[in-house]
């Protein structure tokens, strides 16, 4: 087989080549000294994204939101399944083959 008949082939091994190669790396090029919790190289533990305060007043407002939207779906669910009652269309779930 010629190498150029097999170039999707080839192409999809060095993509995965690329894409194993680049999974461990950690997106920067430079270090410093406190990425490092010995002289041995090893990294120290991983570095979090600081934590966001939730303030109460602002997660029972989001709770809200989440319980408002839920119930206007609930409720288009419900005019869609009357509407399609109306019309005759079935409302049964389609059959996969």
């Amino acid at each position: 087989m010629s190498l150029f008949k097999n170039w999707k082939l080839i192409l999809a091994a060095s993509t995965v080549a690329l894409f194993t190669a680049c999974a461990g790396s950690s997106g920067g090029g430079s270090s410093s000294d406190e990425d490092y919790s010995d002289d041995s190289g090893t990294p120290s533990a991983q570095r979090s994204a600081p934590k966001e305060k939730i303030d109460e007043n602002k997660l029972k407002k989001t709770e809200d939101e989440a319980v408002a939207i839920t119930e206007e779906n609930h409720k288009l669910r419900k005019e869609i399944f009357e509407a399609k009652n109306k019309l005759g269309i079935s409302t049964a779930p389609a059959s996969e083959e």
